[in-house]
């Protein structure tokens, strides 16, 4: 913790290690400092610009892994398909049990 001349103090957090500027008189936060993803301190500022942006990331997200499980289905459905005709091809073959692999 380190106090400044015009009476505001700064404490670090132990969990999140941003550092929060406290104004004692109004008892509140004056300012807040935090580290980025990268290990860099970013501003209170930057943080309320991101946290504003953050719906349109999570929104290309989202479109993204939505991408990738469109054929998703068509491939598991080959496999099982696959694995119906292994089995008609010979129906008195027997699934290996967990204890064939001792």
């Amino acid at each position: 913790m380190s106090t400044r001349p015009d009476g505001l103090f700064e404490v670090e957090c132990p969990h999140c290690d941003c550092k929060l500027t406290i104004d004692p008189r109004a008892r509140r936060i004056f300012h807040v400092v935090t580290k980025g993803e990268d290990g860099q301190t970013k501003s209170f500022e930057s943080a309320v610009k991101d946290a504003i942006s953050s719906p349109s990331r999570a929104q290309e997200k989202f479109e993204k892994e939505l991408a990738k499980e469109d054929g998703r289905g068509e491939k598991l459905d080959q496999l099982f398909e696959e694995g119906l005709k292994k089995a008609e091809d010979d129906p008195d073959k027997k699934p290996p049990s967990i204890f064939d692999f001792d």
